[in-house]
């Protein structure tokens, strides 16, 4: 693959197979990138926070995507020119695969039951829909996680199955929890049970020196394995759930932010629209006027 001056950054890259790429903007001036990949590559864009456009081949032509919304695409080229304008905070995770291969993964679906047809037709594919937080929290595990040593590729694999199994299926079982990292079962029982604890009362969230002792590890181990299992520290897996919360409460639009603030447990509603902005990149309420635009 061949990069701009201001290149993406790649997470994972087997470029026989599929690619996992990071564009993020720290800055508070727009950011422009030009990235170019080889042909016939199955694209997945999932914006995490902020807003951006990206543009295929022709820079006038773009898709606009913020906070929790995806583009999935597919276009035949021999070359394509990628065109991205990131808005300051901004965090855009990119799963690139190639047909052959995304085929395979598909290999044990039946024929009427495969999600897309004719990839290698004149086609042209182009959708954009919003994300749930499922689908969500597995791409920000993909793109924050740590293995870089043998375990790496079959961490990324397994997340790619698992992104992709959600973003297809609106049935699909939630398989976040069946992390390889935990092999002792007892043990990931007693994780789950522990992620049941901490957020049972978002008020009143426990301790870690009590939410060891109810399940039953201790503190280190704890936080080992509760990391291991959902990619996350404790307390940031509370932050994000909370985060999340919120967002579906403002989604059903019954609520007030001061109402939200607090049945997430925030005392001030300040505290709450900042912290739900360093998330999203968007304040509460810019998310609730924000339209989800979808390109048939």
């Amino acid at each position: 693959m061949k990069n701009s001056d201001k290149n993406p950054r790649y997470l994972f890259n087997n470029p026989n197979v599929k690619s996992v790429l990071l564009l993020e903007n720290t800055s508070d001036k727009l950011l422009s990138i030009k990235h170019t990949i080889d042909a016939n590559y199955i694209q997945f864009y999932f914006c995490l926070k902020g807003a951006l456009k990206v543009a295929f081949n022709m820079p006038h032509c773009s898709v606009e995507l913020k906070a929790y919304t995806s583009c999935f695409t597919f276009f035949k080229a021999d070359e394509m020119n990628l065109f991205f304008d990131l808005q300051p905070d901004t965090i855009l995770v990119a799963l690139l695969i190639k047909v052959n291969y995304f085929h395979k993964l598909f290999s044990d679906v039946g024929g009427n039951n495969f999600p897309i047809q004719n990839f290698d037709s004149n086609q042209t594919i182009l959708e954009t829909k919003s994300i749930s937080s499922d689908i969500a929290n597995c791409v920000d595990q993909l793109k924050s996680n740590a293995f870089n040593n043998s375990f790496q590729s079959l961490y990324v694999k397994g997340k790619v199955f698992e992104i992709l199994s959600l973003y297809f299926s609106e049935t699909f079982n939630n398989t976040i929890e069946q992390c390889p990292f935990v092999a002792n079962s007892d043990e990931i029982v007693k994780i789950k049970k522990a992620k049941e604890l901490l957020i049972k009362d978002l008020l009143n969230p426990p301790t870690l020196e009590s939410l060891s002792k109810a399940i039953g590890l201790n503190v280190k181990k704890l936080k080992i394995e509760f990391k291991a299992l959902y990619g996350m520290p404790v307390f940031t897996y509370l932050l994000q759930y909370k985060m999340e919360y919120a967002r579906k409460l403002l989604d059903m639009k019954n609520q007030n932010i001061n109402e939200i603030a607090s049945e997430v447990g925030y005392s001030s509603a300040t505290h709450f629209i900042a912290a739900f902005k360093r998330k999203f990149g968007i304040t509460p309420k810019q998310y609730s006027l924000t339209k989800i635009i979808t390109i048939d």
